[in-house]
Parts: structure tokens; sequence; C-alpha cells
């Protein structure tokens, strides 16, 4: 890449002098950059703005843009800057409902037909945008994709059409993952199915209609009466067995209602910020804030909002189809203003350009920014309303020095039938001609007193103007001015005036649009500080002659900042990971819970690098859950250690003998942790001392039912898994576990819960 600071210092200082290196260093403070950080898109900007206002102060306005042309044709890099946007056009055109990859489109299209440096720049910012989006996407997708591996374990053993369903739909994810593709739709379709099973689950009023039913019998001769229905068994093995899950909602506890409304609301959370995400301008639309407003009260109450979630969905649609309707309406008016405004076609070609893009990004599905197309519109219509008050003034001022001229002598004459004789067109210069001759004549008639006075007057008004000219760069047309006044001729200060309002329009209207780049950047930082920027831009905005300098020296500030908590999350996602990995084989509840999190924090360390501020906010909140956890987990393993020194030198065999009669079959575990809610008894048959009520009334008929399916193993050649006998409102389970028979009596909302606990 060419040096692009060096390359224009040299150009301009045959023709700017030492003041070439003042506006060079004007430039770099309004874009926030130091010399070697300036881009050739950098330089285009300064190019066409900054510096060709001081150019033409110098030049004619043709050398100047012959100047500004050549060296933007020097610092743009050999190729590859549209190539660049047609790849990224190429990677993220997957992604057609984002209004990023829309605008991109129409860039991209605009640009193989004609080059421009600051479409180009827009569309470099844009591929830069769009990879911090997608970055965020994917880590969001990985965070889904572990909440669905972990749903998928916990309903593995329901079986069915729908389980495979979510099993084909996580490894589609999955590869679509791994291949760097977001895959919004099949996540959406796998957590809706997702939350379905785990409702199904939760409820433990899960049933297969096409499950055969199983009817033993425990005693040596069959009972007088036979109820086939009243007692059936069902396997963990039966994964063949197909049909719809059906749940009895009546049949429901209000702890179980209770845990599925608990699901139920966070999905509803996670869909809530996904479409705030995604319409983040229209939620002050007076159709979408008070439902808003009612969702995000429901949800925090922590009740679930059902069909309202749609409703809001269908608000947030029907409004942004209005926005994209009423865009287009102004984008019509706008064009129909600039068609009849009195200013000749090259003048209005800018404008006309780009509202062209507008166009095209609306028919793409992109959100077009009017506001610097409207502010471009005020200017040319203030820069055709200067035009003719200026045609007004020369008028004017034709007809006052006709007067001056009529009442003096006829020496006089001849400059008063030139002046008589000049058509409108010609009097900018023709006037400035006249009164040259006019001085001159004054001088030559003796009238030196009042040509004294009208060139002291003309000193007073040229110091009045110097401080604008100084600010806007136009301090050689004061110096021409005054050139003229020290040779006793009059310069044109109200040209000089008119060229300064010019030049401020022409000012203000560069920061505008550099403001609006600064803008979409400053948007990437909501939350991070991007708040306070975007009211400064606001502020600035209101100025007579914005100053975008702060704004980019603010961004930069922020981009600092940025790098600093990367580096940061960075340290602290190294340490959690290495600390975590020490305590993996420590096995408790909350492992379990943490589990879910580490695949999500291994693939954000992997793109730290290349998150923006929203992704790292992710990544620093489920950091902070995850560090939490690992500080609880380290307490337990700690509490666990304390309890293994207690009993360092005691005899554990002696100790695991008081539980175990049959150490050949070894000891069987400690119950514990299968005391879920609604289990209401636990016990080994071969321990009856240590069954509980009712359990160990009932342990005969549990023997006999035992020897049963034994029988039923002996005969079908297969070893069972948990057998269930459902009894009402209760279930009793039999379980082998280490040799030795669990027994378990709880309630059948408690069922499906108490079976995945037992799962190896």
């Amino acid at each position: 890449m060419p040096d692009v600071y060096g390359v224009i210092l040299e150009a301009l200082r045959p023709h700017l002098g030492p003041r070439a290196e003042v506006v060079m260093e004007e430039g770099l403070k309004r874009l926030g950059k130091h010399p070697q950080e300036l881009t050739p898109e950098d330089g285009a900007f300064l190019l066409k703005g900054l510096v060709y206002r001081e150019l033409q102060a110098r030049l004619s306005p043709q050398e100047a843009k012959r100047l500004v042309e050549g060296l933007l044709e020097r610092i743009s890099p050999a190729g590859g800057n549209l190539e660049e946007l047609e790849k990224g056009l190429k990677r993220f055109g997957l992604y057609v409902d984002w209004p990023e990859v829309a605008r991109l489109r129409a860039l991209v299209n605009r640009l193989r037909q004609e080059p421009d440096p600051r479409l180009l720049r827009e569309g470099k910012e844009l591929l830069a945008a769009l990879e911090e989006k997608l970055e965020e996407a994917l880590l969001r997708q990985a965070k889904d994709l572990a909440h669905l591996e972990e749903t998928l374990e916990r309903v593995r053993h329901l079986g069915g059409p729908k389980v495979r369903r979510l099993e084909t739909l996580l490894e589609t994810i999955r590869q679509a993952h791994a291949e760097g593709l977001f895959a919004p739709a099949e996540v959406e379709r796998a957590r809706n199915l997702a939350l379905e099973l785990r409702k199904f689950l939760e409820s433990s009023a899960v049933k297969a209609p096409t499950l055969p039913e199983i009817v033993f019998e425990t005693q040596e001769e069959a009972p007088a009466h036979k109820h086939p229905t009243d007692v059936f068994l069902t396997v963990e093995d039966a994964s063949e067995l197909e049909g719809e899950l059906i749940v009895d909602l009546e049949a429901l506890s209000e702890e179980a209602a209770r845990r599925i409304q608990a699901l139920e609301v966070e999905e509803e959370r996670r869909k809530l910020e996904e479409l705030l995400a995604r319409h983040a301008p229209l939620l002050e639309r007076a159709t979408v804030s008070p439902l808003l407003a009612e969702v995000e009260a429901l949800l925090e109450a922590g009740t679930p909002v059902g069909e309202k979630l749609k409703l809001l969905e269908e608000a947030l649609q029907e409004a942004e189809k209005n926005l994209r309707a009423e865009r287009r309406a102004r984008l019509i008016q706008m064009g129909e203003a600039l068609r009849t405004l009195p200013l000749p076609e090259e003048a209005k070609a800018s404008l006309e350009s780009a509202l062209r893009l507008a166009e095209e990004t609306l028919e793409e599905g992109g959100h077009p920014d009017l506001l610097p197309l409207e502010e471009e519109l005020r200017r040319l219509e203030e820069e055709a309303r200067r035009r003719a008050l200026e045609e007004k003034r020369l008028l004017e001022e034709k007809e006052a020095l006709i007067q001056e001229l009529s009442a003096k002598g006829e020496a006089f004459l001849p400059l008063l039938q030139e002046l008589t004789a000049l058509p409108p067109e010609a009097l900018p210069q023709g006037l400035a001609q006249v009164r040259t001759r006019y001085a001159e004549l004054l001088k030559a008639q003796g009238e030196e007193a009042a040509l004294k006075a009208k060139l002291a007057e003309a000193e007073k008004a040229l110091e009045a103007l110097r401080p604008e000219a100084e600010a806007l760069g136009l301090e050689g047309m004061v110096a021409e001015a005054e050139a003229l006044l020290r040779e006793g001729r009059l310069p044109d200060l109200e040209g000089l005036r008119t060229r300064l309002e010019e030049a401020k329009a022409q000012a203000r209207q560069e920061a505008l649009l550099e403001l609006a780049r600064l803008q979409a950047l400053a948007e990437r930082f909501r939350g991070f500080g991007g708040e306070g920027v975007l009211r400064a831009i606001e502020e600035e905005k209101r100025k007579p002659l914005p100053d975008p300098a702060p704004i980019a020296r603010a961004l930069q500030a922020l981009r600092r900042r940025l790098e600093a908590k990367q580096e940061e999350l960075l340290t602290r996602l190294t340490a959690f990971l290495q600390a975590e990995a020490r305590l993996r084989g420590f096995q408790s509840e909350t492992s379990r819970r943490l589990k879910p999190l580490l695949p999500v924090l291994e693939s954000a360390r992997e793109r730290l690098s290349r998150l923006g501020p929203k992704g790292l906010a992710q990544v620093e909140k489920t950091l902070g859950e995850a560090e939490a956890l690992l500080r609880e987990l380290e307490r337990e393993a700690e509490a666990a250690k304390a309890v293994l020194q207690e009993i360092r030198g005691a005899d554990l065999e002696a100790l695991l003998g008081v539980f175990d009669p049959n150490p050949k079959e070894g000891a069987p575990e400690d119950l514990g942790r299968l005391h879920l809610p609604g289990v209401e008894a636990l016990g080994y048959l071969e321990q009856p001392e240590r069954m509980e009520a009712p359990l160990a009334s009932l342990r005969e008929p549990l023997e006999a039912l035992k020897r049963s399916l034994d029988r039923l193993d002996e005969g079908l050649g297969q070893r069972r898994g948990p057998a269930v006998v459902l009894l009402g409102e209760k279930a009793l389970v039999l379980s082998e576990r280490r040799g030795h028979t669990l027994v378990a009596l709880l309630e059948r909302a408690s069922l499906s819960a108490f079976l995945l606990e037992l799962a190896p």
C-alpha cells in the first residue's frame, strides 16, 4: 500500500507551501489517526473535501480538480478493492434478511458501474460490521448448540420420531457451525422441538400410544379377576417404539406446571432478545412500544406471554413495512424537489446518484440513511437561493454604480456605457473590471479622497471576513483582496462573502457525511460507551459548522478500550478453563450446570479477537455465570476433600462393610441424590432394615415381583432396565444398581425426572 500521507503532502507542497502540512495535520485530527495509519480511503476523503477546498483558493477550479484526480489515482491500491467487496458479498449473501447485506449489494452494483472512493470506504466498513455480526451470531449459535445437546441427552430415552428429528437438526447445525455458517432457521426449529420435548419430559405424563402393555403374574395361581390394564411395565430400551407424545395437562402437579412455565418463559425471553436485536430501529414506533412494554412486564414477572409474542413480531414486521414505505415516499419527494431546483445539472449530479443508490438499497431490503441526503438537498436549496440573491445583488450593484457614474463628468461616460451594456451573465467578472477602472479614473481625476474612503471601507470589511475565511481554508482569497487594496484597487468583497457562504455550506455537508459514517461505527459500540458518542454526534450536527475530529478521537478511544477488554477476557477465559480442567473429574449438580457453558466459552476464546462490543458483552456475561459456578464447584470440592481428611486413618473396609452385606456385589450407592421432589420412599431389597416406609412393609410382594421379572428376563434372553409399575397417581420403580435391587415409590409426576437421574 502506498504511503498515503507522504504522497499527498509532497504533491501539495508546490501549490500550498508550508500550508500543506497544516492542512494535512487538520485532516489527521478530523480522522483521529496518525500519518502511518492513513488508508487510501482516508486519503480520498481528505482530497475530496479539505484539500480540494484549500486548492480552490490557490488554483483555478479546473487545475484543482485535475490535481485531486491525479492524486486519487496515485494513492489507490492496484486493483482488489471491488473484488474484496464482491468476495464479501458472496460470503454474506446467504443472510438475505440482514439490512447490511442489502446495502452492500447495492454498493457493489454501483461500484461496478462507476468507481467511487467514498462508496468503496463505506463498503469496507460494512464488511467489517458484517464480520462482527456473523461472529456474534456464531457465538449465540454455539450457546444454542450446547443447550440443544443438553436437551437431547435429557429426552433421548423418550424415543420416537420427534427425538430423531431433533437429532437430525442437531447434526445439520453442528455441520453448519463447523463451517462457520449461521443457521438461524434450523436453530429455531430445533429449539421449538426441544422445548416441546422438555415440556413432555417435565410433565412426567408421557406415554406412547403404540407402547405394548406387559402383563405378568405375581402369584403361583392366577387371580380370579384379571385386569390387564391395571399394571404394565416400560423399559428404557424401547427406543424403537414410535408414536406422538401426549401430555395430559390435567394430570400435572403444581410443581410440574411451574417447571413447564419456567421453560416457556426462558424460551420466550430468548426469542424476545432476538426480535429486539433484529428490529432495533422500530422499537419506539407507536404500534410497537405499548405491546413491547406489556410483553417485557409479563416476562419480568415470570409469566409466559404466549400469543402476545407472536403479535409483537407481527407488529414489528408491519412497522418495518411502513418504515420502508415512508422512506420510499420521502425519496420520491426528494427526487422531485431536486429536479425542480434551478441549478446546473452537474451541481445536482452527486445527490441524484445518492438518491438512486438509496432506492436500490431499499429494493434490496436494506434501510438507507436519509438524513445525509436530506441535508445535501437543503444545501443545494440554499445554494440555489444564494445564487438567486447573488444575481439580485449584482443587478443592484450595477444600478448603484450606474447612478454613481452618471453623476460624474464626461471622463466617466465610456465606463458608464460599458457598464450599462453588460448582460446579467457577465456581471460577476465584468463588475470587477469596471470597479478597477473606476478606481483608476478617480485617481486620475484627482478624487483621491473618495478613493481612499472606499479603500478604507473595503479594508475594514475584509478584516471582518478574515477569521471565517481562515477557518474555512480560504486565506488565499483574503490575500488576493489585500493585494488589490495595496495596489489601490477595490476587491469584490460581496463575491468573497458569497464564496464564504458556499464554502461553509460545503464544509457543513462534508462534516455531516463524515458524522453519518462515524455514527454507523458508534452504533456498533452501543452498550460499550457508544451512547455518549452518539449523543455527541447529535449535538455536533446541530452546530453551524460541525467538527468530526472530536468524534473520531472518541471512537479511537473506544477501539482501544475494546482491545483492552479483549485482552482482559482472554486472560480470564484462559484462567477459567485451566481451573475448570483441574476439577473436571469432580461430579456434582454444579458441574452438571457448568458443563453446557464450556463449549460456548471455548468457542468464544477462539473468536475473541474478531468479536465486537456486543459479542464481548455476551462472552463476559456467560463467563461471569461460569466463574460463579466454578467458585461453587471449588467450594464443593474443598468440602469433599475435608470429609475425606476427617475419615483418613479409619478402617474404610469395615466402614464400607456396614453398608454392604455382600461385598462381592459391590457397595450400593448413596441414595441422597435420588431423593428428588416427589420421591416418597427409597431402599434396597437386600437391606430391609434401611428401606423407608412404606416399602419396608412391602418387602415380600416386592421380592415376588423381582422374581417374576427375573424369570421374564430368562425367558426373553434379555437384561431389563428399570421396571415401572403405574398405580394411579403413584409409580413404583425397580432397578438393578451395582448388583442390588433399588426400589422407589414416587409421584407419577416425578417419574421422568427420576428415570433420567437413574440413567448411567
